[in-house]
């Protein structure tokens, strides 16, 4: 666009040659030629840090990591993260047709519940490791899941 001579009414008010109003700045500054706009610095990105105190990956994980408290994850949230763990819920589910077997919703906010607690196979089981919860048949048979929607879960 062919701006012609363009007057300055105020600092985001222009109006080009032919009087129609212009928003914003002009994509230059007339005012301060030669001058480098602020975002255009001589660091590049990490420059201007310390090469000693540059954070390295793996500096900061498991063992390394100032707040490690000696690997006391719960054997139950080990297990809940477990790829199997979720193979069994996707199971639940499929076998269920995502329907809610309380209240018969199907969709929504779906969450898979163990008849027998999760809680009592493990101590039944006298399951201690992540390994024996693995080997444990009993905790990842579908039969003892059922599809819940998260309001019937918790009631």
């Amino acid at each position: 666009m062919y701006l012609g001579s363009i007057k300055r009414k105020g600092k985001d008010e222009m109006i080009d040659s032919k009087g129609r109003f212009m928003k914003g700045n002009l994509p230059w500054n007339t005012d301060t030629k030669g001058v480098k706009p602020p975002n255009s610095g001589s660091f590049k990105r990490g420059e201007h840090r310390n090469k000693n105190t540059e954070f390295k990956k793996g500096d900061t994980l498991g063992i390394k990591n100032i707040n490690w408290k000696g690997g006391i994850t719960p054997l139950t949230k080990q297990i809940r993260h477990t790829f199997e763990y979720r193979q069994w819920i996707s199971d639940v589910f499929t076998r269920d047709d995502y329907v809610c077997q309380d209240c018969y919703i199907k969709g929504g906010r779906l969450e898979a519940h163990h008849i027998r607690l999760f809680s009592k196979i493990l101590e039944e089981n006298n399951i201690k490791t992540l390994q024996e919860a693995l080997n444990c048949s009993e905790l990842w048979s579908i039969n003892n899941g059922k599809t819940l929607c998260k309001e019937c879960h918790r009631g």
